[in-house]
């Protein structure tokens, strides 16, 4: 929401993983190098597409979600948007786009999700606006 509309504090941070027996390897390696909380899980664990993984506690909160109702994730990562977070470094970082989250959203269907819905959406218009009024050569006026 943050990246597409406007800033607003959540609980979580939600991270989309493909879900295959590669990327869950990977995944699972990383959380086990960051000391998460693994008990129970195998790398296997992160290819469960009807599950999801969970770490902290509101407003620290992670989420790792190897599904997302109404996305899928071959055709969200081809539109994802890579943004340089550091300058000085370059690190980057990809988020999901604003056509991918609007789906996310419509597909949970609570209150909030609605609502961001329309915020995301007015976002959109205000940016297409600016990037019209950028692109179209202001008109003389007639004397």
């Amino acid at each position: 929401m943050s990246f597409h509309a406007q800033p607003r504090a959540t609980a979580d941070i939600d991270l989309f993983i493909k879900p295959d027996a590669g990327n869950a390897k990977a995944v699972f390696a990383a959380l086990s190098e960051f000391a998460a909380p693994l008990e129970g899980l195998t790398p296997a664990s992160f290819t469960e597409r009807d599950k999801f993984f969970r770490m902290g506690r509101a407003p620290l909160m992670v989420d790792i979600l190897p599904e997302i109702s109404g996305v899928d994730f071959d055709s969200a990562w081809q539109r994802r948007v890579e943004v340089v977070i550091d300058q000085k470094s370059g690190l980057t970082a990809f988020f999901i786009s604003s056509q991918d989250l609007i789906a996310a959203k419509l597909a949970a269907g609570r209150a909030q999700d609605i609502a961001d819905v329309v915020a995301l959406r007015k976002a959109a218009a205000s940016v297409r606006t600016r990037r019209h009024k950028k692109t179209v050569p202001e008109r003389k006026k007639a004397r």
